[in-house]
């Protein structure tokens, strides 16, 4: 009986390991510690500051998807609005970003995010494909049930063309882009 303990063990834990990579990736798992920050506005991914265009601050974010160009946290300081933005991939080659970006799209839909004090919510959008004659394409993501203080968070992926490339963008922010400012693809620091 004592050989078949560790044995049964070791297979219990290899089977919860197994079952976990189902329900987790590094993406939703670090888009989940993005959106878990929302109600300290992000101060604890706030990482140093590395620029300032008035009416806005930029920071390096402590929360880096593996993988990603860059992410960044900014402060609006006309109306004290955040938002985190992430260039997640960059090609040249329309159909390898296309690809990555339905790869993204079944990492980020259906993560489940709890607030704190709040209950579950889960991440859903409805996927578009990309077309090459279209230069940008947008997925809107909305919270499962869509209550409490996450109503005014937003959730956006984006593949769009840029001098010549094709950049997979994920933003997280309080109000619309165009309310706030647009997407911002920040140089690697």
């Amino acid at each position: 009986m004592s050989k078949v303990t560790p044995l049964l063990l070791a297979l219990l834990v290899s089977l919860s390991a197994g079952a976990q990579s189902v329900f987790t990736n590094n993406t939703n798992a670090a888009l989940k510690m993005v959106i878990e920050d929302y109600p300290n506005h992000f101060n604890n991914i706030k990482g140093d500051r590395i620029s300032a265009y008035e009416p806005s601050v930029n920071y390096k974010s402590k929360v880096v998807i593996p993988g990603s160009v860059n992410c960044v946290l900014t402060q609006y300081k006309t109306n004290e609005l955040y938002s985190w933005t992430c260039e997640l991939f960059t090609s040249n080659d329309f159909l390898k970003a296309k690809t990555r970006f339905s790869e993204l799209y079944n990492e980020i839909h259906n993560t489940i995010v709890k607030l704190e004090g709040q209950k579950p919510v889960i991440l859903n959008g409805q996927y578009q494909a990309p077309e090459k004659d279209k230069k940008q394409t947008i997925i809107s993501f909305h919270f499962l049930p869509n209550t409490g203080s996450i109503q005014k968070l937003h959730v956006e992926m984006q593949l769009l063309a840029d001098a010549g490339a094709w950049k997979i963008v994920l933003q997280v922010f309080e109000e619309s882009p165009s309310e706030t400012a647009s997407v911002q693809v920040w140089a690697k620091h």
